[in-house]
């Protein structure tokens, strides 16, 4: 039992207090790396990626605390307090951060974990001999700092922003010096005699809460370290979020310049310009946005910026999402922690009617909410909406749905309701998931032919006859015709329905030709017709 002695000159007093020895638990989870897809994927507080967490400020101050302000009432702020005689969390430890959370995940998403220096400087490949001095003073600076959140800081537990001012630091921070008798079980544990500390990380409650649970946002870890400043990264994390689904998106230059923030001077405003052109700049070289445009309206302070993506980037982000999803899940078992997965389908719970074989989803709001959020923008303008997407998950089940308001983002749907309710009912997402789920052979055994759907029933042949018995020039037209009426039942054209319509382009000519009535009379076999679906699979392969 140690004694620890307070002695008050001022007040003439002194006050004897008994503390138990520390007790120091090792917190590492071992697991099969093969269980995580992507190791690069890591998860990042909503908190962290929306507001001023670290600074973008080159001339920072020692003792200087930093509040911003988020309205004109002055009650939506968070303060940043340094440490005595340091000073606020910058770039440095923004890298810092990224690269924990990619330990955190490799050692199994827990709340507390050990690391060493080695282990960040290969994460951010340091290359100097520093390396160890710089994470420390980092990960010092970065426990030491504390945060203030007055009606901002988000919470997934409440699914909102917590009314009540919160008080806390990003982490904890315990050194353990390798020398010491009491740590040298540490030492078996890291064979690099070099290694002379390590550093046990307990990620604050309202933080690690939030990136296991459903406030976090999914980024490629590789990709936000390669980023050469921070606010080209911060710019790249922001347009993530703020974009959802979308290719494109407008922003106001102050909003961003506060948000960021960069130092606003009315004076010198041509300037913060060009550090944004210079950071959107360096996202256009790495390929992170399509393109980007000022549009300037006399003055800087009433300008927008406008966003391009490319095509591509709703896939990726989607995909990132996923692989990290089903990581997580993984993670879950071989991890302590339990009752966290973010995911909305397992919010739905099945009770059973009088017979098992009829079971009814109960839809929660969250889970409408989530595809309102996957769909076109104007869904959420339509008051319907939800409505329509409380039935069909009723009706469809949640995993049909979100493929069908997946699939509707990706065409552009210009008539949301109708085009959700028509590709339900015709599985046109079905569609799309067996043009890139087919494999690419030429030929198939008969089991594999009997797991495909067969678009071209028997009752077919003499369509099809009728069409092979045509010109050249008469097929291309009577295509034309049926692409056309096709197109026209979607309700838009687009590369996805160029693709479904060749795909099933077949069937839909034989419909075609049998609703018209065209056959009028027999015609002569002049060659075999395949009723298989080779034809179609060979289409894919090429």
């Amino acid at each position: 039992m140690a004694k620890l002695v307070i002695k008050d000159d001022y007040f003439d007093f002194q006050e004897t207090i008994e503390t138990p020895e520390t007790e120091i638990v090792e917190e590492i989870v071992y697991m099969d790396e093969n269980l995580i897809k992507n190791k690069d994927l890591i998860r990042v507080d909503i908190n962290i990626v929306q507001f001023p967490i670290f600074s973008k400020n080159t001339q920072k101050k020692v003792n200087q605390i930093v509040k911003y302000f988020f309205n004109s009432n002055r009650d939506t702020y968070i303060t940043v307090t340094p440490a005595a005689g340091d000073y606020i969390p910058g770039e440095a430890e923004e890298k810092i951060f990224i690269a924990l959370m990619q330990l955190m995940k490799e050692k199994g998403m827990p709340k507390k974990f050990i690391i060493s220096s080695n282990e960040l400087k290969d994460k951010l490949k340091l290359n100097t001999n520093r390396y160890a001095e710089i994470v420390k003073k980092s990960l010092i600076r970065l426990s030491k700092t504390n945060y203030n959140f007055k009606n901002t800081m988000y919470s997934s537990e409440t699914g909102g922003t917590i009314k009540e001012e919160i008080s806390t630091p990003i982490l904890t921070l315990k050194i353990l010096t390798l020398s010491l008798k009491e740590n040298t079980n540490y030492r078996s544990a890291y064979k690099d005699k070099r290694i002379k500390e390590l550093y046990e990380i307990d990620i604050s409650d309202h933080f690690y809460n939030n990136i296991i649970q459903k406030g976090y946002l999914v980024y490629n870890s590789s990709i936000l370290l390669e980023i050469s400043t921070s606010t080209a990264r911060t710019i790249y994390m922001l347009i993530e979020k703020l974009r959802f689904n979308n290719l494109y998106l407008k922003i106001d230059t102050m909003f961003l310049i506060k948000r960021i923030p960069l130092k606003y001077d009315k004076k010198l405003l041509s300037r913060t310009i060009k550090v944004l052109e210079h950071a959107f700049n360096e996202l256009k070289e790495k390929e992170l946005i399509q393109d980007f445009k000022f549009l300037k309206d006399k003055t800087w302070e009433k300008s927008e910026i406008e966003i391009f993506l490319k095509e591509s980037s709703v896939e990726e982000k989607q995909q990132r999402f996923y692989e990290d999803r089903n990581d997580f899940r993984k993670l879950l078992t071989v991890s302590t922690i339990s009752e966290t997965e973010h995911d909305m389908i397992e919010d739905a719970k099945v009770i059973e009617k009088s017979t098992p074989l009829q079971p009814t989803i109960v839809v929660t709001q969250e889970m409408i909410d989530k595809i309102l959020g996957l769909m076109p923008s104007k869904a959420r303008t339509l008051k319907t909406m939800p409505k329509t997407i409380k039935d069909s998950i009723i009706e469809y089940g949640y995993s049909k749905v979100e493929a069908v308001a997946i699939y509707m983002k990706k065409n552009k749907v210009e008539k949301v309701r109708a085009y959700f309710i028509k590709a339900l009912e015709n599985n046109w997402a079905e569609d799309e998931a067996i043009e890139l789920e087919v494999p690419k052979k030429n030929i198939l055994n008969s089991s594999e032919e009997i797991q495909i759907k067969d678009e071209l029933p028997k009752n077919y042949e003499k369509e099809l006859e009728y069409f092979n018995s045509l010109s050249a020039e008469e097929k291309e037209k009577l295509e034309e015709k049926v692409y056309r009426a096709y197109i026209e039942e979607c309700g838009q054209e687009s590369k996805i329905q160029k693709l479904t319509f060749n795909a099933a382009k077949n069937r839909l000519i034989a419909e075609f030709i049998l609703k018209n009535n065209l056959v009028k009379k027999e015609v002569p076999k002049e060659k075999e017709v395949d009723l298989s679906v080779i034809d179609d699979i060979n289409y894919y392969t090429e």
